[in-house]
């Protein structure tokens, strides 16, 4: 059956279980087919419209759009977005990976004053990181106490 004569049945309040049983798929499926080739349903003119990119391929039949589809996409491009999406992720969880791999000793209790502004800034990247304060006081300190020493 050709993608218009699919759309028309469906577009004449055909339901879409009874084209996709003639069809041998399920609703789901060819639904999502029909996505795939950029058509969608318009709740406000209660049809299904042609909103994809390029011509509407009304005239090819259901399997043959969608392998036409298919070779369209560029895998590689998409895993490559998706790879630096990630690592863009990673990047910003930067202090979340260092702050785990703090060795884990003894532990002391001790109090201190703090300034309100410098307490709120840690309040939210404590709230922000998801990341106990007293661990980024312990690293904040750890790297001064470097520095210093090197410094010596």
């Amino acid at each position: 059956m050709e993608i218009g004569e699919i759309i028309d049945r469906l577009n004449n309040h055909e339901p879409i279980a009874i084209v996709a049983k003639r069809l041998e798929m399920s609703p789901y499926t060819l639904s999502k087919k029909l996505r795939l080739l950029g058509y969608e349903y318009d709740n406000e003119q209660k049809k299904r419209m042609f909103v994809g990119k390029g011509a509407e391929p009304r005239h090819l039949q259901l399997k043959e759009a969608v392998s036409i589809q298919q070779e369209k996409i560029d895998y590689q491009r998409l895993i490559y977005e998706q790879l630096q999406n990630i690592y863009k992720l990673l990047q910003k969880q930067e202090y979340g990976m260092c702050i785990t791999s703090i060795q884990q000793g003894e532990k002391k209790k001790r109090t201190f004053s703090l300034s309100k502004q410098i307490l709120e800034q840690l309040d939210c990247f404590s709230v922000r990181n998801g990341v106990h304060k007293s661990k980024i006081v312990e690293i904040a300190l750890e790297e001064y106490l470097k520095r210093y020493r090197e410094k010596e």
